[in-house]
């Protein structure tokens, strides 16, 4: 009785088929469960012993992937053991890559997702009103277009369409856009290069071609850059990839050289006194840092000359610092009765 049931025939296939049929998909669900309790479980609980995070990374973002993988070779295996028409078989087996093609193409965006929002800093590239870009949706929805072109490249070859042709259009289309828009390319690129070398960030002075002065935006195609003339430059983001930068606020202090003639009339004493008051000046002055350096290097009937090097913090203002200086100089010299030449 129950052979007679399964040698009973439905679809062109027997009873007994469509059951090992059904086991074997049954079989896969139940194998890509356990294959995502083991790396949601074990594997996850083995790598959190480890120095790095990467395989915590990847075991997460893999686990569901590859218990989906998993249960569609079950699935296929138990596909397998089916007959069907001959077109029915082929679309069929075409559905089956397909379906590998997309859970690849899935495991591969979610590693790369997953590594821009672990690796990438929530803060990269800046305004002035004190808030800053993020730069991962960016990169996600880059990684995401090139890695979904690709798959929907694959799954065409795979469901029999002539793919070369089509890329070679894609690709004439392509290089006639990429000639077009060349140079937003090329500022956008400059961005990303800025964001992953970090020559300079937010606020910071730089010195870049012909300008000096702050970065009070970076941008995706552009940056602004106040200068020390209090004006506004556009700068497009592909000169930073392409022109040497002097990062100001990257050092600890500003060095400031000064030469100050005196008056050889004032006599020696007055000269060392001199000396002295330019060293206190410059050591007691707010916004300074480390030890002036004082010397008299000529000597002269009409002119002494002094040279005067002292060093400016990176969080004082650099002009204001500078000018408070000079004004406390002229006012103990005229104080002390010290004449410039």
């Amino acid at each position: 009785m129950i052979d007679e049931f399964l040698g009973l025939v439905f679809l062109n296939n027997t009873v007994e088929q469509w059951f090992i049929s059904a086991a074997f998909i049954l079989g896969g669900l139940g194998a890509g469960k356990v294959c995502s309790f083991i790396m949601r479980g074990i594997l996850r609980y083995i790598c959190r012993k480890t120095s790095t995070d990467i395989d915590d990374i990847l075991i997460g973002v893999l686990e569901k992937p590859l218990g989906i993988a998993v249960a569609l070779v079950g699935a296929t295996i138990g596909i397998k053991e089916l007959k069907f028409h001959e077109q029915v078989d082929k679309w069929i087996n075409r559905g089956l890559e397909s379906a590998f093609i997309v859970i690849v193409a899935w495991a591969v965006y979610r590693i790369f997702d997953a590594m821009i929002l672990r690796l990438v800093p929530i803060r990269g590239l800046g305004q002035a009103n004190g808030g800053e870009t993020d730069i991962r949706p960016v990169l996600r929805k880059f990684f995401k277009t090139v890695i979904a072109l690709i798959t929907g490249a694959l799954i065409l070859r795979v469901l029999g369409y002539n793919v070369s042709a089509l890329m070679a259009g894609l690709g004439l289309g392509g290089a006639a856009l990429a000639l077009a828009s060349k140079d937003t390319l090329s500022n956008f690129f400059g961005s990303i290069t800025v964001f992953v070398d970090r020559p300079f960030k937010l606020n910071d002075r730089i010195k870049i071609g012909a300008y000096d002065g702050i970065i009070t935006e970076m941008g995706v195609r552009t940056s602004r850059l106040q200068t020390v003339e209090n004006r506004i430059v556009i700068i497009p983001n592909s000169i930073f990839a392409n022109t040497p930068i002097e990062n100001i606020s990257a050092v600890p202090h500003v060095k400031v050289i000064q030469n100050l003639n005196l008056k050889g009339e004032n006599g020696p004493d007055k000269i060392e006194g001199a000396l002295d008051i330019l060293r206190e000046i410059c050591s007691t002055q707010p916004g300074l840092d480390d030890t002036p350096l004082v010397n008299l290097l000529s000597v002269g009937a009409g002119v002494c000359q002094v040279s005067l090097t002292y060093f400016v913090s990176r969080q004082a203002d650099y002009e204001r610092t500078v000018c408070a200086v000079n004004l406390t100089i002229l006012r103990r010299f005229a104080e002390a009765g010290i004449s410039l030449g």
